[in-house]
């Protein structure tokens, strides 16, 4: 334990401060020179840019263009690329480990980590002539923030990068010179910009401008900020909790964002300048004396520490610690935590403390084991708790395993205790000492991890193209198929379909092998990839893979896989599918080439028809007039016939369909349009005599409406020029008489002659419309096997 503390600096009465070696033995420490750089590092242990600094004088051995270069935590080269686009006034880190380059000309230029060009966006376009003289990059790991400063002295602010929607706003009283600082600071509900000038500190929103007043000196609030007492250096903590303010006298203040509650006015003088200043975590300022070699932490409620680095470094805010970026080394400082202080504290008595040691005993097979554990029997489920918190704090291995065994150890002798914050943090925990390696580079610390989700974890590790270990760290950690290895997968395809020497046939099915066991992967995304890199055939294969047709079709369309398309969507039996191609096909197609190929398909074809007869005649006209399917073409005029209601088109129609079927033979077709083309000649002049519609009547129809008229000449022409039955005829007759209740006519026509569909249906006709009277009359008429029937039918008549 006294190892564990050696590097412990008391702070306080109660409290320590560490330095925790990340990585001691840097990649870059031959390539970079630290004092002449700038260093840009992403949050929760992430890549750093560095790029030299132009402000100080150095020799220059290569082209004058800006060199950006991307770094893991542990100096291991990621990517370095030449900036040749517009002057270039600030670098930051997207929420997203994006690279964002703003211009002097409004412009942002986002790349990702391998210096790949992403896309654009301006936060000034309104105002193309502007020219911008400084921005601010700021993120709260949900969102991305950035700020600019134009030439006008006006600030434009994006609230968030994926919405690209930019805010003025309200200008600054009297500012007509480049401010002294100005950071962005993400409120609760809103993103503010504080800007200090050599007279006053003013905080900027959307709704107002708010001078603010700073008491360096306890005393008179209105007269602490002044042209000879300016502040020069401002400090936000990771959170955006918590700020710091340098004044030029070197005293400290420390309180709110909101600057409406003060921690600490730190006013003892510093013998040599202050060069960096940042927040360490939450519970103090971290200072850089470049000149005397050290850094001191000034807590925000008590004391402060001193470290000595004896070469350059930057200083990285982080919501638990301060990153030291050497050349040579990567360290963390950060107040040690509470579960960790009472294990290892010296002359500890609590009970995880305790409980370690027991876990030590036994390891040694020492009887002291069991005297430990005796100590700690009443508390020893608190014990195991903060054991296991402990170890989460910690990143050297050998500890992290002395505190998870010595949970372990206290476990056994616990009934009913539930092991899954115990097997969660044992699987996290290796999870995280594989990224810390100075291979991979990302120096996080479990805090940071429960701030940002392993899934964020792991999209970082996608981004770093590190496939092979966040596969592994998903699985390991069991989360589900559809956010952990199929999404990874689906990301390696991406970046592996863009790999254009790779043969297109191999990479299918190496891709097709690597992802066909996973559900939920996204194949039609991949292809959508490997088309925008210009590998067609490529997209057309990995399409062959994808199990959701709906989104097959689309991109087989796009990519002019007509044929293809067609045969999947019927092969899906969705009809929906099937239309959406044939009408692409119709409108990207000549005539002749949609119809022969939509003949290859049956069921194509009989939907096409189908679409055809519900909208577009036409088209249905010209495919079977190409075809010379005349018997197509006749069921098509026959039905154009009955759709108009103009007797001159509808006798074309039938005529264009009697050619037809003179062509086919079809003698009972031929002679039925006849006769329709004979009947609405009829008809015609029967309108023209009666002054009534006939027109779209059949003949039967025709025959009833002549007989409701009482026009019994034409009824007896109809019924002999179109050889209408005689039982039909008498049937018209008996119906019509009886809704009419004529029963004189229908007596009359009983008379007339031997009825050729007997008396039974003039007896129904009487009993149908309540006339008993006359039925009797007809009864004696009746087949005498069926007079005692229609007899009760009578005589049950009310």
């Amino acid at each position: 334990m006294s190892l564990l503390t050696s590097e412990w600096v008391p702070y306080g009465t109660e409290n320590y401060f560490r330095k925790l070696e990340m990585y001691s033995d840097m990649y870059w420490c031959n390539e970079i020179d630290i004092s002449t750089s700038v260093v840009i590092a992403a949050p929760c242990g992430g890549p750093v840019i560095v790029i030299r600094d132009r402000t100080k004088l150095v020799s220059v051995k290569t082209v004058g263009k800006p060199i950006i270069s991307v770094y893991t935590s542990s100096g291991k080269i990621i990517s370095s690329f030449v900036w040749s686009s517009g002057h270039l006034i600030n670098l930051g880190w997207s929420n997203n480990e994006e690279i964002l380059c703003c211009q002097d000309d409004g412009l942002v230029l986002i790349y990702d980590l391998f210096g790949n060009y992403q896309h654009t966006f301006s936060m000034i376009k309104d105002r193309q002539d502007v020219k911008l003289l400084d921005a601010r990059i700021a993120n709260n790991f949900i969102r991305t923030i950035v700020a600019v400063l134009t030439e006008t002295y006006n600030i434009y602010v994006m609230n968030d990068i994926t919405k690209v929607k930019v805010h003025i706003l309200p200008n600054i009283p009297d500012m007509n010179i480049l401010p002294n600082l100005w950071e962005i600071v993400l409120l609760e509900r809103q993103t503010n910009v504080l800007i200090s000038t050599n007279h006053s500190l003013y905080s900027v929103s959307h709704a107002e401008c708010k001078q603010q007043f700073i008491g360096f000196n306890d005393t008179d609030y209105n007269n602490d900020i002044s042209p000879t007492n300016s502040i020069k250096k401002i400090s936000i903590s990771a959170d955006h909790k918590f700020i710091a303010l340098l004044n030029n006298d070197n005293i400290i203040w420390m309180g709110s964002t909101d600057l409406r509650k003060v921690y600490r006015i730190y006013k003892k003088p510093f013998s040599s300048s202050i060069d960096q200043m940042a927040w360490c975590g939450t519970e103090g300022v971290a200072l850089y004396f470049k000149s005397e070699e050290t850094v001191m932490i000034i807590g925000k409620i008590e004391d402060q520490v001193s470290f000595i680095y004896t070469d350059p470094i930057w200083l990285v805010s982080e919501i638990d610690c301060v990153r030291v970026i050497g050349a040579f080394s990567n360290d963390m400082l950060q107040l040690v935590p509470h579960y960790v202080q009472e294990i290892f504290r010296i002359n500890s008595t609590s009970p995880s403390s305790y409980l370690v040691e027991a876990s030590k005993q036994f390891e040694r097979r020492n009887h002291r084991a069991n005297e430990y554990i005796h100590l700690v029997n009443q508390m020893l489920e608190t014990a195991v708790d903060h054991c296991i918190k402990a170890a989460g704090h910690e990143i050297d291995t050998s500890t992290q395993k002395l505190l998870m065994k010595a949970a372990q150890f206290g476990k056994t002798f616990l009934q009913n205790w539930n092991p899954e914050q115990y097997i969660n943090l044992c699987r996290l925990l290796r999870v995280l000492n594989a990224v810390r390696d100075p291979k991979i580079g990302i120096s996080i610390t479990y805090p940071q991890l429960q701030k940002i989700s392993v899934q964020t974890l792991l999209d970082r590790l996608v981004g770093q193209r590190h496939y092979y270990l966040a596969l592994q760290a998903s699985s390991y950690i069991r989360m589900s198929s559809t956010i952990g290895s199929s999404r990874i997968l689906t990301h390696w395809a991406k970046f592996k379909v863009k790999q254009t020497q790779i043969d297109k046939e191999q990479l299918a099915i190496t891709i097709a092998d690597k992802l066909g066991k996973y559900s939920g992967v996204s194949y039609h995304s991949i292809a959508e990839i490997a088309a925008n890199s210009g590998r067609i055939q490529l997209a057309i294969k990995l399409l062959d893979y994808e199990t959701q047709v709906n989104l097959q079709i689309p991109l087989l369309l796009k990519y002019q896989q007509d044929n293809i398309a067609l045969k999947k969507a019927v092969e899906s039996g969705n009809t929906d599918l099937v239309y959406m191609v044939l009408l692409h096909m119709q409108t990207s197609m000549p005539l002749g080439k949609f119809q022969m190929e939509i003949k290859k398909s049956s069921v194509a074809q009989a939907l096409y028809i189908k679409y055809c007869h519900q909208q577009s005649g036409y088209s249905l006209l010209d495919m079977y007039t190409q075809e010379d399917n005349h018997e197509e073409l006749a069921l098509y005029h026959i039905t154009e016939s009955i759709k108009s209601n103009n007797t001159k088109e509808m006798s074309v129609s039938i005529n264009e369909a009697i050619n037809c079927y003179k062509r086919t033979r079809d003698e009972f077709s031929l002679t039925t349009c006849e006769s329709q083309i004979k009947l609405i000649r009829y008809q015609s002049s029967l309108e023209e005599k009666l002054k009534n519609n006939f027109r779209n009547l059949t003949l039967h129809d025709t025959l009833l409406k002549l007989l409701e008229i009482n026009e019994l000449k034409l009824a007896d022409k109809l019924h002999s020029e179109f050889k209408v039955p005689e039982r039909r005829y008498w049937w018209a007759r008996l119906t019509i008489l009886g809704k009419q209740e004529d029963w004189n006519e229908l007596e009359k026509l009983s008379k007339l002659k031997k009825s050729p569909i007997g008396y039974e249906p003039f007896v129904d006709i009487c009993i149908e419309h309540g006339n008993k009277y006359e039925a009797l009359k007809y009864l004696p008429k009746v087949k005498d096997d069926l007079k005692q029937i229609y007899n009760t039918k009578i005589t049950s008549m009310s």
